[in-house]
């Protein structure tokens, strides 16, 4: 039950990738406790990581990326999570940053990817700072939390709102919001970073304190835009909502929830209940639970997927996805976190006073599932998001739309 068909075929770009991922598993997960302990990856990690090209699944191959294709990469973050899932989950914000650099104007990419294309941009969406108009650009200023891998990171990505007289600027009855990059040295890191789960993503607070964005770094956080030429390809056409969101970050959740389920398996074999001499597995309630997180698990795979798929191939014969198909995206992304939460939730019940020592890998599960439930793209509000598109009203999250 490790893999699942679905309608595509694996490409063989995407088998190599996963293979590579696979061979990866032994170096990356022999030290996920001191990462934790000292709450991000190690320099190990991190460069077998680059090395394999990981961090920059989705360059462009003009600036030295690999330009994988949705599929081949939600497969790999999906692989390399199930061996350590702060490595997967930084793949997911290391490719993440990058896509949204097509946006940029050309000097600005050259000015961020100078120095090789394993450049690392940590970011955090929401709240936006705030940017004030200066010559040649803005200042920004704000304090914003969740910058994951920060201190690898050369660059710093936010939104912000455009100022202006001290009040937002509105465009059309909205704020106006930019997309901005900064030079980590010019921000201030603050340790703020002790959590129940994904204590190794190293996702601490950014402060920023009139930092200057030139013009060239910064882009106006709109769903319509014209590419810079390095980022031409027809992958840059794919809805940013499945980049970001259901090929990067709901393939983490899909390979926490596999290694409870994998995890609950052997202890079933060993643990025996109070006033009982046969195993757990034994026990009708422990097969049910089982049997439901396997469900879960697989049907919300199989729907991620094939929803990445159909917007994929859209996008191959150059047709443009509505706001509907990428409400879809949204919404398998969401559905496949929630659902994997919760068979994460039945095999740490199943598995009984077991589940809360640290020597079985369940305890860990359960807190990263615990953690990632909560992102702000793939939480339970985004169930009304995904409807307020269907019923024709204005979502509360725009980024749906682009």
């Amino acid at each position: 039950m490790e893999t699942l068909s679905t309608t595509f075929t694996a490409t063989t770009l995407e088998k190599n990738l996963v293979q590579t991922a696979r061979d990866l598993g032994p170096l990356i997960s022999q030290n996920i406790s001191e990462e934790e302990n000292n709450r991000r990856l190690s320099k190990p990690v991190l460069d077998e990581l680059r090395k394999a090209g990981f961090l920059r699944l989705f360059l462009p191959k003009s600036l030295g990326g690999l330009e994988a294709d949705p599929i081949s990469t939600a497969r790999v973050i999906e692989e390399v999570a199930r061996h350590n899932t702060a490595a997967g989950w930084s793949m997911m914000v290391a490719n993440s940053t990058t896509w949204w650099g097509g946006r940029l104007p050309e000097r600005g990419i050259d000015e961020i990817f100078r120095n090789g294309p394993d450049t690392f941009i940590a970011a955090a969406f929401h709240p936006p700072m705030n940017a004030s108009p200066v010559d040649g650009g803005f200042k920004i200023n704000g304090k914003n939390p969740l910058f994951s891998n920060v201190h690898e990171a050369q660059w710093i990505f936010v939104t912000a709102f455009v100022m202006e007289n001290g009040q937002m600027k509105m465009v059309n009855g909205h704020p106006e919001v930019i997309g901005a990059f900064m030079k980590r040295e010019d921000c201030e890191i603050l340790d703020t970073w002790y959590t129940l789960g994904m204590r190794a993503t190293d996702s601490n607070d950014v402060a920023a304190n009139d930092v200057f964005v030139p013009n060239h770094l910064f882009f106006p956080l709109v769903p319509e835009f014209q590419p810079n030429s390095y980022y031409k390809s027809l992958l840059y056409q794919f809805p940013a909502i499945g980049a970001s969101v259901a090929c990067l970050l709901a393939p983490v959740a899909l390979a926490v929830a596999r290694n409870a389920i994998n995890e609950l398996k052997q202890i079933a074999e060993k643990k025996t209940q109070l006033g009982s001499t046969v195993t757990i597995r034994e026990r009708g309630v422990v097969q049910r639970k089982l049997g439901m997180a396997e469900a879960l698990v697989q049907s919300s795979r199989a729907y991620l997927y094939q929803k990445i798929a159909e917007c994929w191939n859209q996008t191959l014969a150059g047709e443009k996805s509505s706001l509907e198909e990428k409400a879809g995206l949204l919404l398998a992304a969401t559905h496949t976190n929630q659902s994997c939460e919760q068979a994460v939730d039945m095999m740490y019940s199943a598995a009984g006073s077991a589940a809360f020592y640290a020597r079985n890998k369940i305890e860990h599960y359960f807190a990263d599932a615990q953690v990632i439930r909560q992102h702000g793209f793939m939480n339970d509000n985004r169930y009304e998001t995904v409807a307020q598109v269907y019923l024709g009203l204005n979502p509360d999250l725009p980024v749906i739309a682009f």
